[in-house]
Parts: structure tokens; sequence; C-alpha cells
């Protein structure tokens, strides 16, 4: 067996009505400044909501999210995020 280390951060939920409209502080809350916001090619109508409510912190939207996450999509996402300078990611 190989030897390894996991370590899980500290998570925070934040879950009802409206709390969408939160989704600024809690950007500023990671310390983050500009985040690319991740969708499936069939909820980018959300994604441009979440970029709207974001203004100035939205560093972009990457809309080819797939499930199980394919190891090419993860590159393909890390790549837009560092060349729109993003600090932070929403996975919708």
């Amino acid at each position: 067996m190989q030897s390894f280390i996991h370590q899980t951060n500290p998570s925070r939920v934040v879950f009802g009505a409206g709390t969408l409209a939160w989704l600024p502080e809690e950007v500023e809350r990671l310390g983050a400044r500009r985040a690319l916001i991740l969708s499936t090619p069939e909820q980018v109508a959300s994604a441009e909501r979440v970029a709207v409510l974001l203004g100035e912190r939205a560093a972009g939207l990457f809309p080819k999210a797939l499930m199980h996450v394919p190891i090419e999509s993860a590159r393909e996402a890390r790549a837009e995020a560092l060349r729109l300078g993003a600090d932070c990611t929403d996975h919708r």
C-alpha cells in the first residue's frame, strides 16, 4: 500500500431562499477577488445569473463542465482560470 496524507478543510454551506445574493460576500470571505464560474453547457443561463450577481468579482464563465470531471476538462478549466486571473471558482 502506498503512503499518503489526506486533509479535509472545513466546509461552509449557505442555504435558503435568497442566499445566492450573498455570493459576493462569500467570495470575499474566502479572501478571493475574482471567481471563475463553472457550469455545464445546459446550465449556462444560471451561471450567467451568478456572473451578474458577482459583478466585477466574476472573472469569467467556463461552460464546459462535465459529470465525473474528466482530467482533460479539469485541465482546460484550470488553464482558463489562469488566463483570466481567477483566484476562486464557483461550481454550478
